[in-house]
């Protein structure tokens, strides 16, 4: 199942970050996995316990997006072979059920020829935005627009070019792609799409910073080097950082809190605060492409596989680093959550923060895709004739807790608004409401 953008011992040893992925692990959770067949096998005599479950039709070529509102199904329109696809939506689950509920769809609209739908997100009670952008890219120009769909009837209440970005201020932001052309950014009126103000920009990145639910402010980081913040409310520019001279024709800008981290020559990371671009501090990394938060500091990473890097936010300082294929999921109390590896099948470790030493070895899961940040993680594992397990991670627990069992699902996992999806036995999509409310984005 595809996610779509709409819109968590032995002794400490040095870890050593292997390129090759082990074996799913059969010491550190196989006698739980044991122990929890067996418990579901004495538990058939008992009366089935009741929970809030539904399943959805669909196939290998599904694609499947919760919202808080909906659920929305990208299918290919049944008897049809030449790839035309349509957009059904689902209620969401509510009642509690001994068996699966099966959802009735609400409506359907058929997905325009030649795009894919990159975004869908439901809007209180005015509807659905879906963004969609062209399968080729042909010519100079914008290839992506979004809809407002009626949440009741699927008709379309107005269209705008450009991918859509809600928030809680009852306007949506809109961003063009091109290839030879400017980026145009735009606000629109959510319930009509009345332009409120347009501008354009020579982007190479773009990102927001949000305060209260709210888009404060626009980051463009332009081809000509420079950085703008821009008010999300007006498009005013606020700030300009200019290209330095001793630039190599790269600059980038990301926004983590009440911090603009400005990334020059892919090594030197300044950050500012984003109110008035006041230097805090700077700091030099091997080759790194962009910052994000991941807990308690800041994660630098390469899109390239130039690993994972630890600063602190507050002064920069460098922690553990490394250059082998990790990604650094999440930090607190001292300890990094790391994944190791590439595929279904990755390896879970949590290691010393400011040494990289191993503290926990969690083995081999499949992690579940998440709509928002969350301090957690959350994997699965196929537990035979049974389903999946689901189970948390937190790098300061020694032992994942397990969450719940899937009954019938295989693979695919995804969660957000308090629900969990995966793809069935039998090819349909199954989605579960989280037995102790674990996943509300």
């Amino acid at each position: 199942m595809t996610l779509i953008d709409l819109g968590e011992l032995a002794e400490p040893t040095d870890l050593e970050l292997p390129r090759r992925r082990r074996p799913p692990s059969t010491r550190r959770w196989g006698a739980g996995v044991v122990a929890l067949v067996v418990l579901l096998t004495l538990a058939g005599a008992a009366p089935p316990a009741v929970r809030v479950h539904a399943t959805l039709p669909g196939n290998s070529a599904s694609d499947l997006i919760l919202t808080e509102g909906h659920i929305f199904v990208v299918t290919p329109v049944p008897g049809v072979t030449d790839g035309t696809q349509e957009l059904v939506a689902y209620p969401r689950p509510v009642r509690a059920t001994v068996t699966p509920q099966r959802l009735v769809p609400l409506w359907r609209v058929p997905v325009p020829t030649g795009r894919r739908i990159i975004r869908a997100e439901s809007v209180d009670d005015l509807g659905v935005l879906v963004s969609t952008a062209r399968t080729r890219v042909v010519g100079p120009t914008n290839t992506a627009e979004t809809v407002l769909l009626d949440v009741r009837t699927g008709q379309q209440r107005w269209r705008a070019p450009g991918i859509a970005t809600v928030d809680a201020s009852g306007r949506v932001l809109l961003r063009t792609f091109a290839v030879e052309e400017p980026t145009t950014l735009a606000a629109v009126e959510l319930a009509t799409g009345r332009e409120l103000w347009s501008t354009s920009v020579p982007a190479a990145w773009m990102e927001y910073a949000e305060r209260d639910g709210v888009i404060d402010a626009v980051v463009v980081s332009t081809t000509a080097g420079d950085i703008e913040v821009l008010d999300a409310a007006t498009g005013a520019r606020r700030h300009r950082l200019p290209a330095l001279d001793d630039l190599a024709g790269y600059q980038s800008g990301s926004v983590v809190g009440d911090l603009l981290l400005v990334i020059r020559n892919s090594r030197r990371i300044t950050a500012y605060d984003l109110d008035g671009l006041v230097q805090r501090w700077q700091a030099t990394m091997p080759l790194t492409d962009y910052v994000t938060g991941c807990g308690d500091l800041l994660c630098a990473r390469s899109s390239s596989g130039g690993g994972a890097h630890l600063l602190d936010p507050d002064t920069g300082a460098a922690g553990w680093s490394s250059t082998d294929e990790v990604d650094i999921v999440l930090v607190a109390t001292g300890h990094a959550l790391a994944v190791i590896g590439t595929g279904s099948g990755l390896d879970v470790v949590a290691v010393d923060a400011a040494t990289g030493k191993k503290l926990t070895d969690y083995g081999t899961w499949a992690l579940v895709n998440s709509y928002a940040y969350r301090p957690q993680l959350l994997g699965v594992r196929v537990v035979p004739e049974v389903g999946l397990v689901l189970a948390r991670f937190d790098p300061a627990e020694p032992q994942p807790r397990r969450v719940d069992v899937l009954a019938g699902a295989v693979d695919g996992c995804q969660y957000g608004y308090g629900l969990i999806a995966c793809r069935r036995e039998d090819g349909s999509l199954g989605v579960w409401q989280l037995r102790d409310g674990e996943g509300r984005a």
